[in-house]
């Protein structure tokens, strides 16, 4: 790890200092170069693998969401089984530390009271001659969540990401998340996914889960919006 001492830095210098490469301009590692080779047999930029993961999944349904859940993950699923079960579930319940769980239950209540109080409300007044004004807030029908995963777990994206969307009134929740190397996910991840009302999990990550909830699979319904931690959505 770098490390600079921004003491004596001008503050021309700590703004270039914070300028990052655009997308475009990323370099690829050689191993990374490596992997997409193997996958599509070309180099391609890191803009060109997303666009190409982006269309195959639109136009190709879970057929490709499994094929690049496959190369990428290296978990091989069918239809039915990227979809996270009330069994695995279970297993997660029955594995997991009390105290670990007890602190997910405090912060889900926490997280909810928080955004509770920044909720915006529909509200009308009557004027003079008649008149009517104010505003009318209503929720998202379904909404997408990204729970980063794979070979770490990030329980708190998910409590960060459903738990607005609950408060806010959506009536349906699609988390994806990346899986490990087994094709299971953090057991922690499910619980909280759990406690806080998501309607299904997918086992997959990546610009294909994101393309898969944007345009919707036969397994994977299409959803209104997909956003990170801390939104309201409305």
């Amino acid at each position: 790890m770098k490390i600079i001492d921004a003491k004596d830095m001008s503050p021309k210098q700590m703004a270039e200092l914070m300028l990052k490469p655009s997308f475009d301009e990323m370099q690829l590692s050689r191993p990374v170069k490596d992997g997409i080779k193997n996958v599509f047999g070309k180099e391609l930029s890191a803009r060109q693998v997303v666009e190409q993961i982006v269309k195959d999944v639109r136009y190709g349904g879970d057929d490709k969401l499994l094929y690049y859940t496959k190369a990428i993950d290296r978990a091989d699923f069918t239809k039915e089984s990227m979809v996270v079960s009330t069994a695995e579930i279970k297993e997660a319940q029955n594995k997991a530390d009390e105290k670990v769980v007890a602190a997910l239950d405090a912060a889900i209540e926490n997280i909810r009271r928080f955004h509770e109080e920044q909720l915006p409300r529909t509200w009308l007044t009557f004027r003079e001659h008649g008149s009517m004004l104010g505003q009318k807030v209503t929720a998202l029908d379904r909404v997408g969540i990204y729970v980063p995963g794979g070979s770490a777990a990030y329980p708190s994206s998910v409590l960060m990401n459903a738990i607005p969307a609950k408060v806010a009134g959506v009536r349906e929740i699609i988390m994806c998340v990346p899986p490990g190397a087994d094709g299971k996910v953090n057991p922690y991840v499910l619980i909280a996914a759990e406690k806080t009302g998501v309607s299904m999990i997918i086992k997959a990550g990546g610009a294909q889960a994101v393309a898969a909830m944007a345009f919707g699979t036969d397994t994977v319904p299409k959803v209104d919006k997909i956003t990170g931690p801390g939104n309201i959505f409305v």
